[in-house]
């Protein structure tokens, strides 16, 4: 099983706030933890804005390191334009960012860890988990 990690997820780990996102980190060999490049872009571009940038940026390498980059393939492509255009049928959609995370991790078969199920959970077929829950 694949694990795709969002942002949020990320950022309370960095702060040191997720202890219990940590350990399930730990029970995944660092191959079924993927990161969406959308997330990625996230992580670093508020390493760039923060106040301390060069010291951010390199705590996001340091946590990323282990992961796999998943970019999107013709079939994350194709969930894309399906899960974009459900969305924009009923009226209510999700930001690009979030469309790119649902659609690599629907297409993989994977889980998207979030704690953003709100507006992940627009997304059918999408399989959520929060680490963040105690």
């Amino acid at each position: 099983m694949a694990y795709f990690i969002d942002t949020n997820i990320f950022v309370a780990c960095l702060r040191s706030r997720a202890p219990q996102a940590r350990a399930r980190f730990l029970e995944h060999a660092p191959w079924e933890i993927r990161v969406p490049f959308q997330v990625v872009a996230e992580l670093k571009l508020g390493a760039a804005k923060s106040a301390r940038p060069v010291h951010h940026a390199h705590e996001v390498s340091l946590i990323l390191s282990p992961f796999v980059i998943a970019w999107p393939d013709p079939e994350a492509v194709d969930h894309y334009v399906d899960i974009r255009a459900s969305l924009e049928k009923t009226g209510i959609s999700i930001s690009q960012p979030d469309l790119w995370i649902a659609a690599i991790a629907r297409a993989a078969g994977g889980v998207l860890v979030t704690q953003n199920r709100g507006e992940f959970a627009r997304v059918s077929g999408l399989a959520l988990e929060n680490w963040l829950d105690a």
